[in-house]
């Protein structure tokens, strides 16, 4: 391999660690819905160059965490409503989609495993839940869960599709949701899907994963009109 062979592919694995921090740090809050992303102070804080920066700030915009405006450059931004209600009902079909999937992969001792081992971290998580107040943790709960049961589909697409969709409700969540007396009811929607997988009852599993949707759409969707855009 040539020297400009492998400073390409460092200065690519720069660039997709700067997108994974930003984007984390997008979804988690530090940067607000709205606010503008001036270049200079985004270059000092991920210590890479202006074209560099640039390319994080297309990448996003791809997801639909950034907005490039011609006169304004770019912001961190806001998904209306109606969008937001797009996304879940696509979501939905994604997630359902998935789990169909994931109970076609049980013949492989491996993904069983896996699968065990996740309801087992769920469980645990549901354990430890009445010492927990933060949304963010509930949050990367569900991404983590979601995210083992992408990778037991066997399907990448689908795996993708679902990080870049749920990304925006993220950062929803982050924004305006509280911790109250129906997280649990969150949690437990895991711990069932995952049940009935095992035990190869697909329609359960589906009306769980149904209803865990369901669950979060309705308490997104009831954020105040400040949190979305207009």
């Amino acid at each position: 391999m040539s020297i400009g062979s492998k400073k390409s592919e460092t200065n690519n694995k720069n660039v997709e660690d700067a997108i994974e921090l930003m984007r984390n740090e997008i979804q988690q809050g530090r940067f607000a819905p709205g606010q503008r992303l001036i270049e200079i102070d985004v270059m000092q804080h991920l210590g890479i160059t202006r074209g560099r920066v640039r390319e994080v700030f297309k990448r996003l915009e791809t997801e639909g965490l950034v907005q490039i405006d011609k006169n304004r450059g770019a912001s961190v931004r806001k998904a209306s409503k109606e969008e937001v209600e797009n996304i879940f009902e696509v979501l939905e079909e994604v997630s359902i989609l998935i789990v169909k999937k994931v109970a076609k992969q049980l013949n492989e001792q491996q993904n069983r495993k896996r699968l065990q081992e996740s309801l087992t971290i769920a469980r645990k998580f549901h354990a430890d839940s009445d010492r927990i107040y933060k949304v963010q943790d509930y949050m990367k709960e569900n991404a983590r869960f979601w995210g083992v049961l992408a990778e037991i589909s066997g399907n990448k697409v689908l795996s993708e599709i679902r990080t870049r969709l749920q990304a925006p409700l993220f950062r929803l969540a982050m924004e305006g949701l509280t911790v109250n007396t129906k997280h649990e009811q969150w949690i437990t929607r895991h711990e069932d899907i995952i049940s009935a997988i095992l035990e190869h009852d697909v329609n359960h599993a589906s009306r769980h994963a149904r209803k865990s949707m369901h669950d979060v759409w309705k308490a997104i969707l009831a954020l105040p009109d400040s949190a979305f855009a207009r």
